[in-house]
């Protein structure tokens, strides 16, 4: 059985009650509380420091966050909670029940690897009922292609980062990831939204959607036995450089069994939705 959790961009930590009743909000019961880190022992803070050399100037994207995803990583019934960081350390913090949480980054493996991370989905990739975590990898300098990150659940409470073995080491500056099985084969299949390097003058508003960018391109992956392939042609997904992705979301629009894509695009190019063709494609 796969499971996917959902995952956002900037999130706070949710109530896991459908109404709480609000201590810090001048006594009004509202739908959310607030819960403060002297409490939850969580701290991790995403902060950014411009530089000479990575600046908005330079990187349009330095501002736009990283990511959070939430879910039961070591199957105790506890929600759990990964941040990832841009100039910072990703932290991953086990649930130990009554909202106090345990930062367990080092021990789980999980470290940062010095890249400029930006959405995270949790999602158990090999069927073996453990949640793994798949992160992606962004920046704005000149040849900062490092690959993004998988690490496998090894079920014991540590991880192992296999992306290239699963073949899902993409280089491109990636905003986030999609997991699903578009063709129903009980596998899950995953979409890479990307983002582009290039300033937004230098394209002069010219529609080349159906330029392929190999680099930094939205890519497609099918699971095959375990090995993710690039079908991003065969399926028909534009892999533009000027898709500058922001936003992917998964799900049956039309009620006919098989899921669909809305992936949310900036500046001058359209947004994109595939309709799932039901023979393998995406159109």
């Amino acid at each position: 059985m796969f499971k996917v959790t959902a995952v956002c961009i900037l999130i706070s930590v949710y109530c896991s009650f459908l109404s709480c009743k609000n201590n810090n909000n001048n006594g009004r019961d509202t739908l959310f509380n607030m819960m403060p880190s002297s409490q939850t022992s969580i701290t991790f803070n995403n902060r950014v420091q411009d530089t000479k050399e990575l600046n908005i100037f330079n990187f349009r994207n330095f501002y736009n966050g990283a990511g959070v995803a939430i879910g039961d990583v070591n199957n105790d019934g506890l929600a759990d909670i990964f941040f990832t960081a841009n100039q910072s350390e990703n932290k991953l913090y086990l649930n130990r029940g009554n909202w106090k949480f345990e930062d367990v980054t080092d021990a789980a493996g999980v470290k940062s690897q010095g890249k400029w991370y930006t959405g995270v989905t949790m999602v158990d990739i090999n069927g073996d009922t453990h949640l793994d975590i798949y992160v992606c990898n962004s920046g704005g300098l000149v040849g900062y292609n490092k690959p993004n990150d998988l690490y496998i659940n090894q079920g014991n409470g540590t991880f192992k980062e296999e992306a290239a073995r699963y073949g899902l080491a993409d280089i491109g500056l990636s905003t986030h990831a999609a997991f699903f099985d578009y063709d129903r084969d009980g596998d899950l299949d995953c979409f890479i939204l990307n983002n582009s390097p290039r300033s937004i003058e230098s394209f002069g508003y010219k529609s080349i959607r159906h330029i392929r960018d190999t680099i930094n391109g939205d890519r497609f992956y099918r699971n095959e036995n375990g090995k993710f392939r690039d079908v991003s042609e065969e399926v028909g997904i534009y892999g533009s450089e000027i898709g500058f992705g922001l936003g992917v979301t998964v799900g049956d629009l039309n009620n006919d069994g098989w899921q669909d894509m809305y992936i949310s695009n900036d500046f001058f190019e359209r947004d994109y939705l595939y309709i799932n063709q039901t023979k393998f494609q995406l159109k």
